[in-house]
């Protein structure tokens, strides 16, 4: 697994070298800028001795750009919800992704967005997972560094004796995602409710983390769907 910290339209160049500090103290290096500012001395003056992570960033001009780039994308916020029918906002804790990321492959991302504003809806919906670190709710939105640290701090416990398996990559929950898609179109699904579909199911495969051969299960299920609202008879091929 490669992981990554993008840090989405920063306002404040101290922060971009705090993140990079942040990130140095839990042995993460790999950090994405999303049309930054002008990089300046402070950025490396908050940075500290983490420098090289700065020096070594990619630079990426928008959201797009960045999630085009992931395998995985996990988004941040401070916001969630209870309600089931708003599960965009659903979250899980660091703790309960920690515990998901170890068996993941390929580019994950950790996405933290403006210290104003945080990530917009429409790129949370775009992104594969949704982590909120649970505060009081007198006070509840945290500094973006903060965060993050709580956030690295979960994941560096959780490495130690850290087994890989094989996991679904980017390019195949797309296919799954675009296939699922294809059957809503054949059930003539209502195109009111449509989006919202298509955003659940991908957080639902999201959460689930699926293994290659359950990728490959479920492609053969969907398929089998498919060839059945068709009319066809299924045959054993290629997904």
């Amino acid at each position: 697994m490669e992981l990554y910290v993008a840090f989405v339209e920063p306002q404040f160049t101290g922060n971009i070298g705090f993140m990079a500090r942040t990130m140095a103290n839990f042995d993460l290096e790999n950090l994405i800028l999303v049309n930054p500012p002008p990089l300046d001395e402070d950025v490396f003056r908050f940075a500290k001795h983490a420098g090289y992570i700065v020096r070594n960033a990619k630079i990426m001009r928008d959201f797009n750009e960045l999630r085009e780039f992931l395998d995985y994308a996990v988004a941040t916020s401070g916001v969630d919800t209870s309600s089931p029918k708003k599960f965009k906002r659903i979250s899980i804790t660091p703790r309960e992704f920690a515990s998901k990321i170890s068996s993941l492959g390929g580019k994950v991302g950790i996405i933290f967005g403006r210290e104003n504003y945080g990530l917009f809806n429409e790129e949370i919906e775009r992104c594969d997972l949704l982590v909120r670190i649970p505060t009081s709710e007198r006070y509840p939105i945290m500094n973006v560094t903060h965060a993050a640290a709580v956030i690295f701090y979960e994941l560096y416990i959780s490495s130690i004796d850290r087994v890989e398996r094989p996991v679904a990559e980017g390019f195949e929950l797309d296919l799954l995602n675009k296939r699922f898609s294809e059957i809503l179109s054949m059930i003539n699904f209502p195109e009111h409710k449509r989006k919202n579909t298509e955003v659940m199911f991908r957080r639902i495969m999201g959460r689930a983390m699926l293994t290659k051969w359950e990728y490959h299960s479920m492609m053969g299920v969907l398929r089998r769907i498919q060839y059945a609202l068709q009319g066809k008879n299924y045959m054993d091929e290629s997904t």
